[in-house]
């Protein structure tokens, strides 16, 4: 009897670490899958600039050429995206801050755009640089 109770409790923890290195083949195989998966978004662009993005103003649609000025004109993404650390590449998006209307210290969206945007392309016209537009309807256009 003695002797079954001690087979019993050595096929036990035999088994435990049958299981434990399933466990870990499986842990492992999920770490490779993620790993690869993540590779292949790298590799396709997911995670790289958008081209443009659109926003809905009354005055009509703005278009901005985001990865026009990241990849092109090379804006420091800091010059724009002001709540991320250096070297991060996502984050919070202007609209999760800048509202309609100004909330606290952090100006309208409309606010904020103008300054930053329309704020930097009117230095550069005054530096004798080129300059992206300046006028109401060189950014908002109207729906046709």
């Amino acid at each position: 009897m003695i002797w079954t109770s001690k087979n019993q409790s050595y096929q036990l923890k035999i088994q435990k670490k049958e299981e434990l290195e399933e466990m870990k083949k499986r842990l492992i195989s999920v770490g490779i899958l993620v790993g690869f998966l993540f590779s292949c978004m790298m590799v396709t662009g997911a995670f790289a600039a958008k081209d443009e993005i659109v926003l809905d103003a009354s005055m009509g649609k703005v278009t901005f050429a985001h990865k026009k000025h990241s990849e092109t004109l090379k804006i420091d993404c800091l010059k724009c995206h002001h709540t991320w650390k250096q070297g991060e590449t996502s984050g919070k998006k202007c609209l999760e801050c800048h509202k309609a209307s100004a909330e606290g210290n952090t100006p309208a969206r409309k606010d904020a755009f103008h300054k930053d945007c329309k704020g930097c392309h009117d230095e550069l016209k005054k530096a004798g640089k080129p300059a992206g537009p300046t006028g109401c309807t060189q950014c908002h256009v109207k729906a046709k």
